[in-house]
């Protein structure tokens, strides 16, 4: 015999309507139960931060102007070596780099904080570096060969975990710097960025950032 268990009806009144009754598998609602117990795409991306993604952007780092330069020279190639992308043709390539340098610029009025970055020495900006809190983009997650879209259940569960993986960046590598000396500092960290062409300006997302602040 088919186990089954009744869902409570609502009264009317004093009389239970049996019409507005429905008969519930047990099966199902062990799922129901087992889907509720169930951590969230977020949840489950931020329990990777500490013990995969930082790990892994640190061990696959290579320096930002041999990555960046072999981007310019060919991307396809320069993805292939220094980054990642799931999908295909026409996708932006994902890359890890290793960032050394020296803030030219703090752009702080906006919650999508930005310092400009000199990594060759001669004084002039080679890349944006995010400070959030808002951070922009996918990048994190888009770089990381063991997060995929067929691990979730649907676009917005996708970009909960980019958006997770964007807020662990903040908390752990952003959100104590000294904000009010960022301009002559010295900094140096681990993190990505995308292009979509050669041409595009690195945006370049900290996974890890250690600040030397000027001496006041």
């Amino acid at each position: 015999m088919m186990r089954a268990a009744l869902v409570p009806c609502l009264l009317a009144g004093l009389a239970i309507g049996a019409s507005g009754c429905k008969i519930v598998k047990t099966e199902e609602l062990a799922a129901r139960a087992a889907a509720a117990a169930k951590p969230t795409a977020a949840a489950n991306a931020a329990g990777l931060w500490a013990s995969k993604v930082v790990p892994y952007v640190e061990g696959k780092a290579a320096p930002f102007p041999e990555v960046a330069a072999a981007a310019k020279a060919d991307l396809k190639a320069a993805g292939a070596k220094y980054g990642y992308r799931e999908a295909g043709e026409g996708a932006p390539w994902n890359f890890v780099a290793r960032l050394t340098g020296t803030v030219t610029a703090a752009n702080l009025a906006s919650r999508a904080a930005t310092a400009e970055v000199d990594v060759d020495g001669d004084g002039a900006p080679d890349v944006t570096l995010q400070l959030g809190p808002v951070i922009k983009g996918t990048s994190i997650r888009d770089a990381l060969p063991f997060v995929s879209f067929t691990q979730v259940r649907n676009q917005i569960e996708f970009a909960d975990v980019a958006k997770s993986f964007n807020t662990a960046a903040y908390d752990t590598a952003l959100k104590t710097l000294p904000r009010d000396r960022l301009v002559g500092a010295k900094v140096e960290g681990t993190g990505v960025f995308s292009l979509r062409s050669p041409s595009d300006k690195a945006l370049f997302t900290p996974v890890t950032l250690r600040v030397e602040a000027p001496q006041s």
